[in-house]
């Protein structure tokens, strides 16, 4: 229908968009017409077989007319048709994708009606009384706008009774020659113009109006099922924050009784101090997967996607995890690989450590293998990384669960050696973020394939967000350190922990501080927000532009993807607290980057 009209000439375009009966944008609309024409109509033949005997009684009793006679035959004969051919009609039955032909022929029927009831002024027209003349003017006129006017919702339907009966009357009125014949016969004309302008405008309404009723329908639907969503994901986080209430309280208390039993007279015994680093590590990796799984279900993570060589990844792989695999007597093995990925690096290696770091953990003896395979999907080159394990299987029942947050089949008494039952979780989350999806072979004995698909990149760009740096690059020599911090017992702590590794430390709760300290320094490992609204962030910015600091860490407890952004965009590494001591101490090496 579009192309029809924009062949047109522009008034005539206009006059089909005013006029024409055209497919509705949203098919279930006709089809919505095309059954309530059926339902609404059935039963209107007796109300019209009512008003067509009244009008032929009268004429017939009036004038004796038999013409009457024969215009009654025909108006009856064809309403117990009508009746008898809606009757069979199954509207249940009607299909979108038919919808519209079948509201067209359904509606083309009404030409039927509307061409008997022109055939009135035709079989007994009372020429001689115009008293008659005027009274079936009234019938016919009258009859016919009310019609329209009941059938407006069916376009063509209401057109093609309305316009037979108002040209059939004007020109029995107008053959008749006498002037008051004539204007009744050029007023039917104009009666039947504006019959069909305000047809039209009710029956655009009526159109709307089930429009409105299948928007609000689906905006109703959508609005469900966003509730259900939020439903699901406050269920979620509240099964999140049930097992992370044991798993931080564990650790917790074993920290505080080992605190406890410390003593100023006694020095604290090495196994003490090693189980006192136990539970504080335990604390550390908690909150970093808790924080983990928030920012990689928040919305408002960033994701950078560019042309990510594997190799190198890999190649971080191999030396994170090779003496864990070595530790248990597995085999760890990552296959070369030339691929280009269209990926963000920073998630892309987090999600691959992930998924590495379980099948060591799963998988008893045998091997850990990173494979990579060139696909075509829909044309398109991908490639597909696999992560596959020799390990214990999952079950078909639980492949679903185990992307659940803290769900570990075979570890109800939450043992911490097994992990924290995240780490499948956050895979799930940030395959989302690069627009994939995790998929799982497995079976009980035989081991698991994790596997995620991603588009191939024409070329590699070295970026900062890769997680490599060579160790000849790092810088383990003595260094002025300028703590700038405004918690005093992170401050004494830094101190104690950095004079340790043999540094110079300085210390500043404030940026005025800082200025006045003699000197300047390698290092700032500046906290992201200061005391009274401060910004740390911009403290370090202004001392490293004089030259105070040539170096800039930023320490910070701020998760927000916002914080994160605007280090990145000062060039800064970001590390989060509670800081691991080695990426403390990579950081202050020079090979650091953003947690």
């Amino acid at each position: 229908m579009p192309e029809a009209t924009a062949e047109l000439p522009g008034p005539l375009a206009a006059l089909r968009r005013i006029w024409a009966d055209t497919p509705h944008a949203n098919p279930l609309v006709d089809q919505t017409l095309a059954r309530t024409y059926v339902l609404d109509t059935r039963d209107t033949p007796f109300s019209a077989a009512f008003t067509a005997a009244i009008f032929w009684i009268t004429f017939l009793v009036l004038t004796g007319d038999k013409g009457a006679l024969a215009w009654a035959a025909l108006v009856h004969g064809m309403q117990l048709h009508m009746y008898f051919h809606l009757h069979r009609e199954q509207p249940k039955g009607y299909r979108v994708e038919q919808a519209f032909e079948i509201r067209r022929r359904l509606e083309t029927r009404m030409l039927f009606p509307g061409v008997v009831w022109a055939l009135a002024p035709w079989l007994f027209f009372p020429g001689d009384s115009l008293p008659l003349i005027l009274l079936m003017y009234f019938f016919v006129s009258t009859m016919t706008s009310a019609s329209a006017a009941a059938i407006a919702q069916w376009w063509r339907a209401a057109v093609l009774f309305t316009v037979p009966c108002y040209l059939s009357l004007s020109a029995r009125l107008l053959l008749e020659g006498d002037p008051l014949p004539t204007l009744m016969g050029v007023l039917a004309l104009w009666q039947m113009l504006a019959t069909l302008y305000y047809t039209r405008k009710q029956n655009r309404l009526l159109v709307r109006s089930i429009e409105s009723g299948f928007e609000n329908a689906r905006l109703a639907d959508a609005l469900s099922r966003q509730l259900d969503h939020v439903a699901q994901l406050a269920a979620q986080r509240a099964r999140i924050f049930a097992a992370a209430n044991h798993d931080l309280r564990q650790p917790m208390h074993a920290l505080s009784m080992f605190v406890a039993s410390l003593s100023p007279r006694q020095p604290p015994q090495p196994q003490t101090l090693r189980f006192m680093q136990d539970s504080v590590d335990a604390l550390r990796t908690s909150v970093d997967a808790l924080l983990d799984i928030a920012q990689a279900d928040g919305e408002g993570t960033k994701v950078r996607l560019h042309a990510v060589p594997l190799a190198p990844l890999l190649q971080s792989l191999q030396g994170r995890f090779a003496a864990d695999a070595a530790a248990k007597g597995l085999r760890l093995r990552l296959a070369p690989t030339q691929a280009v990925l269209h990926a963000d690096a920073r998630v892309l290696s987090r999600l691959l450590a992930n998924l590495v770091d379980n099948a060591i953990k799963y998988t008893p003896r045998g091997t850990v293998l990173v494979a990579v395979r060139r696909r075509h999907i829909d044309g398109k080159e991908a490639w597909r990384i696999e992560v596959r394990d020799s390990g214990l299987g999952i079950a078909e029942s639980l492949r679903e669960q185990v992307f659940e947050p803290f769900f570990q089949a075979d570890n109800p008494g939450r043992d911490r050696s097994r992990g924290l039952g995240l780490g499948l979780s956050l895979v799930a989350s940030m395959a989302r973020m690069l627009h994939s999806r995790i998929e799982l072979r497995s079976a009980p004995g035989r081991g698991s394939t994790f596997s995620l698909t991603l588009p191939a990149a024409r070329a590699a760009k070295p970026t900062a967000t890769q997680p490599h740096v060579a160790a000849d690059d790092a810088d383990d020599s003595p260094k002025r350190v300028l703590v700038l911090d405004d918690e005093e017992p992170v401050r004494l702590a830094m101190h104690a922990l950095l004079r340790g590794w043999g540094h110079e430390v300085a210390l500043a709760a404030h940026p005025h501080e800082a200025w006045q300290l003699p000197g300047d320094f390698d290092v700032l490992l500046g906290d992201l927000r200061l005391g009274s609204g401060l910004s740390g962030l911009a403290a370090a910015q202004a001392l490293h532009a004089v030259g105070k600091v040539r170096q800039v860490v930023i320490l910070t407890g701020e998760t927000d993807t916002a914080h994160r952004t605007e280090v990145e965009l000062a060039g800064f590494p970001l590390l989060y607290k509670p800081a691991d001591a080695r990426a403390l101490r990579a950081a202050l090496a020079g090979g650091a980057a953003a947690a």
